[in-house]
């Protein structure tokens, strides 16, 4: 069920009763224990954005917040379900097939689903693709869920797509060596890995326009088409990719207290936490933040909603 503001305002605590200071002047919060924080990959946006948020959380929770770096969604929730890691990232798509009990902390940001191309190549629109030999993500990350409903679609009408899996940087470097056609990978814009390091055969958005909108009518709830406008990569036009909600989930049995403390983060720390450059919709607002559906939120991250809505 989706949670709206006016839902939220209508679950019977007033805001007096739950008012809590915020972030504003306080100092470490005592006897919380440190979290860990599952992430994604060197290069990617979750990291950047992960860092960013412990470098903010480690002022108000004594221990601090440890950053592990993992493979991406699918890893972060295998970490949060094996108790190896309190908190995750993940793809909301993914976290409606897989996340089982864990909770909701919030909706952080949107990622983008990429397709890069060598700045030479023939290809030019998704239905392209057929034949080729394509990295879908690294084992272990979101991505694939979405590129492989994306490929499914151009095989339905073109032929089957030869997927593969790797890490983003051994994906790029396959890509300028020609061993890849194509590199899916879900992120920010630009992939901070593409900006320090870019290919030296160039690399260009794929324009995804046509499963884009095939993948918004079957998940309109999860996908939905975003035009990345000309030269975010050198060289580039413009070109439609797909805009996915990421989810900050957490393990149901973090102290409420905790939770608290990084709703008040997100918020009172929202200018500081996206990686700077990254283009897009952020959500790290109070109406957005609790748009978690179908994923519930924490008990100790919805009285911070209620307090702050009081």
């Amino acid at each position: 069920m989706e949670l709206t503001r006016r839902a939220l305002l209508g679950l019977g605590l007033g805001g007096g009763a739950l008012a809590l200071a915020s972030l504003a002047g306080c100092g470490p919060r005592e006897g919380l224990p440190p979290l860990r924080l599952a992430s994604g990959e060197r290069g990617g946006t979750y990291l950047q954005f992960a860092e960013n948020f412990r470098d903010r959380v480690v002022a108000h929770l004594p221990d601090g917040l440890i950053v592990l770096e993992t493979e991406g969604s699918d890893a972060n929730v295998e970490l949060l379900r094996a108790g190896r890691a309190d908190l995750g990232l993940c793809l909301a798509d993914l976290a409606a097939e897989r996340a089982g009990d864990l909770r909701a902390v919030g909706r952080v940001y949107q990622n983008y689903l990429q397709c890069l191309v060598r700045s030479d190549s023939d290809l030019a629109v998704a239905a392209d693709l057929a034949g080729r030999v394509v990295s879908v993500g690294a084992p272990g990350s979101g991505a694939a869920l979405a590129a492989r409903r994306m490929l499914d679609a151009v095989a339905a009408r073109g032929g089957a797509v030869r997927a593969r899996q790797l890490p983003l940087r051994a994906a790029l470097d396959a890509l300028e060596t020609r061993e890849l056609d194509a590199v899916f990978f879900s992120g920010g814009v630009p992939i901070p890995e593409l900006v320090d390091h870019p290919p030296r055969t160039g690399v260009r958005l794929l324009d995804l326009s046509g499963p884009a909108e095939e993948l918004r009518r079957s998940w309109p709830e999860f996908y939905r088409p975003v035009e990345i406008t000309a030269d975010v990569y050198p060289g580039q036009g413009d070109a439609t990719t797909v805009g996915i909600p990421n989810l900050l989930l957490v393990r149901p049995d973090v102290p409420s207290d905790s939770v608290t403390l990084l709703v008040d983060v997100l918020l009172d720390e929202a200018p500081r936490l996206v990686p700077p450059g990254t283009l897009g919709v952020q959500y790290l607002t109070e109406s957005s933040l609790i748009d978690t559906a179908p994923i519930e939120l924490h008990p100790g991250a919805l009285a911070a909603y209620r307090a702050r809505y009081g």
